[in-house]
């Protein structure tokens, strides 16, 4: 049975394209979608409202579902060519991407073949299995994306014939996974598996070496305790789960699918309420260890509006507390290095009034270690002290409840705080914060003169 493949490209519309991807540590994945007819000007704008926000790479998405074929079984690539417009429009994305720092991250799905009359290709077979993987190779080499993410939905189900046993799927992803690493090691390889299956990101007999997958319970958790549903605990664990690796998962705060709520229609008015639900998710994507991924209209919460006020009639600018989390995950000032290190304790969980706090470090130190307090809940707590790892001033880098970001938020007046050596938490030291209702503080300590 033949395979249809696309055709090798000359590498003219790259040439000039030495983009170097992040490491896994360093990437804020940002997903956009894109229309295969969009005129250059719209593609160029949609990149620029990207990398303003300061994620270093995007998660390309077509917009409708791939284009699949009844006479060839079409290997998940060529679909991801067709769904964008065919293989030079994708090479001249991916080139656009990287010219403004944006690595590139495709969907990919490799479903059952259709079949050609009684014909099934057995992917149960070495020789076609390797046949796939070779053009997958080829295809990645070509276009010179810098990941991909692959539908895990249905790795069981990759054929339907009695006579290829289901196991081939997972084998055809494994080996597929094992070529990628071992001569594309720069190409980051994303699940997404609604399961949570640790397998997917092992690295031994049974894995199906992934570097990271998308962890549902995470947002499961975080959107329950902002509900009110959910409990503190539920929240402290989402924090520090992993599957095996501090960023062997990508944390998100939304999810359509997952989440049973659509984005607001286009002006749709925000409540004081929405609007702080919706922002402090976004924070505790950005501060939480894993990947962060943000969906394409996050930053203005899909087109809502603040409706105006007389006090300040301007609208909500959350890009910006957007853009200065991003600035502060990705260690900008060099004062926050541990919010991308795998150190982590979260010390405080308090049911009763809704506030969790954790420590997150790299390397341990002033400009190092970052303590994030969260108020899950619609009080303001003035004083509130909770455990520091050291004594001595923690600036604040940021609050989520800046009057700055939204004109309907109460702009609490969060500030710098001296810790003393007075063990809570279970740390050393400890200070009373100020935190308003559904709020995010960062804090962290300036780096000593050298």
């Amino acid at each position: 049975m033949a395979l249809t493949v696309g055709t090798r490209l000359d590498d003219s519309a790259l040439q000039d394209d030495h983009f170097v991807a992040p490491p896994l540590a360093g990437l804020v994945v940002y997903q956009l979608t894109v229309r295969p007819g969009a005129d250059p000007e719209r593609r160029d704008a949609a990149l620029d409202r990207a990398a303003a926000l300061g994620v270093t790479a995007v998660e390309l998405l077509p917009p409708a579902d791939l284009p699949v074929t009844s006479e060839h079984y079409i290997p998940a690539h060529v679909a991801v060519e067709r769904a964008f417009g065919g293989a030079d429009t994708l090479r001249t994305l991916v080139a656009a991407a990287h010219h403004r720092g944006l690595a590139v991250i495709v969907n990919i799905a490799y479903q059952h073949p259709e079949p050609v009359g009684d014909v099934v290709l057995d992917i149960s077979q070495e020789s076609v299995r390797r046949v796939i993987t070779r053009e997958a190779l080829r295809w990645l080499r070509d276009v010179r994306v810098d990941g991909v993410r692959h539908d895990m939905g249905a790795y069981t189900e990759l054929v339907r014939s009695a006579s290829v046993p289901q196991t081939a799927g997972w084998q055809l992803i494994r080996e597929l996974n094992e070529a990628i690493r071992t001569e594309l090691s720069h190409v980051v390889l994303m699940a997404l598996d609604e399961q949570g299956d640790p397998r997917v990101t092992s690295l031994d007999a049974s894995g199906a070496l992934f570097h990271a997958q998308w962890d549902p319970a995470f947002v499961r958790a975080i959107r329950d305790a902002l509900d009110g549903r959910g409990s503190m605990a539920g929240v402290r664990d989402a924090i520090g789960s992993s599957f095996g690796d501090t960023f062997s998962r990508v944390v998100y705060a939304h999810c359509a699918e997952l989440i049973g709520r659509e984005p607001a229609p286009q002006e749709q008015p925000l409540d004081w309420e929405a609007a702080k639900r919706v922002t402090l998710g976004m924070c505790m994507v950005l501060t939480s260890p894993g990947v962060p991924l943000l969906f394409q209209g996050q930053e203005v919460v899909h087109g809502g509006t603040v409706a105006a006020s007389p006090r300040v009639p301007r609208p909500h600018r959350f890009a910006e507390l957007v853009k200065d989390l991003v600035r502060l995950r990705r260690n900008w000032y060099d004062t926050t290095r541990g919010l991308s290190g795998h150190g982590l304790e979260v010390f405080h969980c308090q049911e009763t009034n809704r506030v969790v706090a954790w420590h997150r470090w790299s390397d341990i130190g002033p400009g190092d270690d970052v303590v994030v307090v969260a108020n899950l809940s619609a009080q303001t707590y003035p004083a509130y002290r909770i455990g520091f790892p050291d004594d001595g001033l923690w600036r604040l880098r940021f609050s989520s409840d800046d009057a700055s970001y939204c004109p309907l938020f109460q702009g609490n007046p969060s500030t710098d705080v001296v810790a003393e050596f007075r063990p809570v938490d279970a740390q050393p030291a400890s200070a009373e914060v100020s935190i308003g209702p559904y709020s995010l503080l960062v804090f962290s300590q300036d780096t000593w003169p050298v």
